[in-house]
């Protein structure tokens, strides 16, 4: 069982899904409708439904990097001591089913899957302890990256440009659904959900959310302890090792990239 944000007539409308049907939701938001305490519609077809990324517009689009020891080392990147973070924009964002669509300068081209979490209940300063209770619902996330322009030269130094990088246009999928935060906790805690993305049916990254250098409960306090969060804030938490830029295999047009994360929906994209 999943919410799924959709496009309608009037523009973004949600469902509640349970295998091969959606009911419509009368849910001003994408956190209200995981609340589950909303009207019921008229149930459908969920393929007559297009997915819309899976976010409230206006929400916070935050990313964690480095956040596996075998990604940094892939990346020829200490391990860092705190968590290490970016914000992506709202531009970047497509739904399931969306071709991966980055401007045509963009040569190398990586996948990152991720597991993400929506912020349902905001605060600052959240403490590790209560900090799961702030997560309305669990989808996955494909940060997909543009390795070619990430790194800029200053004179003998080199800086990476987080934004180039990883804010590029019609990049980053999001969805299908979000699965309510009470179907995953369990799996959640105990560090058994996988993360799993495939290229054209071959596996490239798998491994548990238990190999997360920093848990989900240590990035929500670090990043309360920064900035605010509110409701329909995005949280990526992360991608395992075997991105592109670690093996040299990037992803091009006609390529499928498929995310696969234990209790959640496939998100599946097509590069354009």
């Amino acid at each position: 069982m999943g919410i799924l944000r959709y496009q309608n007539q009037a523009g973004a409308a949600y469902a509640l899904v349970e295998g091969d049907t959606a009911t419509k939701l009368d849910a001003a938001t994408l956190v209200d409708a995981l609340a589950l305490d909303c009207a019921k519609g008229e149930t459908v077809d969920l393929k007559t439904l297009h997915p819309l990324p899976a976010l409230d517009p206006g929400g916070k689009i935050l990313c964690v990097a480095l956040n596996y020891v075998d990604h940094a080392k892939e990346a020829e990147q200490p391990i860092p001591e705190t968590p290490l973070l970016f914000f992506k924009a709202a531009e970047c964002m497509i739904g399931a089913d969306d071709p991966i669509d980055p401007p045509s300068m963009i040569k190398q081209l990586d996948y990152e899957g991720e597991m993400a979490i929506i912020i349902g209940k905001g605060g600052r300063d959240i403490s590790k302890a209560d900090a799961l209770d702030h997560i309305a619902g669990v989808t996955p996330f494909n940060d997909v990256s543009a390795r070619d322009i990430f790194k800029v030269k200053a004179g003998d130094t080199v800086h990476l440009d987080w934004f180039s990088a990883k804010s590029i246009d019609r990049s980053t999928p999001i969805g299908p659904e979000v699965v309510p935060m009470t179907q995953m906790r369990d799996a959640i805690e105990a560090g058994t959900v996988r993360v799993v993305t495939k290229v054209n049916g071959d596996v490239r990254q798998d491994a548990p959310i238990s190999d997360m250098i920093f848990d989900i409960p240590t990035l929500i306090a670090f990043i309360s302890s920064r900035v605010t969060l509110s409701p329909g804030d995005v949280i990526a938490t992360g991608t395992p090792p075997g991105v592109g830029a670690g093996t040299g295999q990037y992803i091009s047009s006609g390529d499928v990239v498929r995310i696969e994360i234990t209790g959640l929906p496939v998100l599946e994209n097509t590069v354009a």
